[in-house]
């Protein structure tokens, strides 16, 4: 092999071997995204679990409190999918449908409608506590490019 042939398969090899390493970067900055999401996400679930645990059917501000808890549950639904939490996701979005039938009573919201979303926010914090970041889909996503 002449020069020009050995300077250009060592340019061509060089180029090849770029994508690999860029994309092992871009997993592992991915990974990392997905490990910091989910601390993020176990806090907002043990956030809601205090809200859930603070209903107060007697309270005056019941109302007003089942209105903020909806909207944390509605954010762990989206933050869970968007991350690859797919069966945290579903576990909040059947909270999320309860706790928007308890925003529709209004004031008119019982001890016996705060039990069905407690039993509900068991479910999904069972369902957290057995993820790990490993079981995102998006944790070994193929980032390569094909």
């Amino acid at each position: 092999m002449d020069r020009a042939h050995t300077k250009e398969a060592c340019m061509e090899n060089a180029a090849a071997a770029q994508p690999a390493d860029r994309g092992d970067q871009m997993q592992d900055q991915l990974r990392t995204l997905v490990r910091t999401h989910h601390v993020s996400l176990l806090a907002q679930i043990d956030k809601l679990g205090q809200m859930i645990a603070g209903l107060d059917a007697a309270d005056p501000a019941c109302a007003e409190a089942v209105a903020e808890t909806e909207g944390l549950c509605h954010q762990i639904k989206g933050a869970g999918g968007s991350i690859g939490f797919a069966d945290i996701s579903h576990a909040a979005t059947i909270l999320d449908d309860q706790l928007k039938s308890l925003v529709a009573l209004g004031g008119t919201v019982t001890a016996g409608h705060i039990e069905p979303a407690i039993a509900l926010f068991d479910d999904l914090q069972r369902i957290a506590r057995d993820t790990t970041p490993e079981s995102s889909t998006l944790y070994n996503a193929d980032l390569s490019r094909r």
